[in-house]
């Protein structure tokens, strides 16, 4: 669960990757974060605001770094303090 006003991160990423793409989207299909940098995680917020609580959908698309492909994804919880 991620609870953003205590400052807390959501970050999925395995170790070993060679590339990595982590995408978040709203449950109405919004995009409301992406990285490519395995070291910066979504804090909950979408352009300045922090997002309403609820359920959001991550994807991480990538390469291990023995070339095998990686594919996850998963929902995180975002809960109102």
């Amino acid at each position: 669960n991620l609870t953003a006003p205590s400052n807390q991160v959501f970050n999925p990423v395995p170790s070993c990757i060679a590339c990595y793409e982590l995408r978040i989207y709203s449950n109405a299909g919004l995009l409301v974060f992406e990285s490519d940098d395995p070291e910066m995680g979504w804090d909950g917020y979408y352009k300045g605001q922090l997002c309403s609580p609820g359920v959001y959908l991550w994807k991480v698309r990538g390469t291990y770094r023995n070339g095998e492909p990686l594919i996850m994804a998963g929902d995180v919880t975002l809960l109102n303090y």
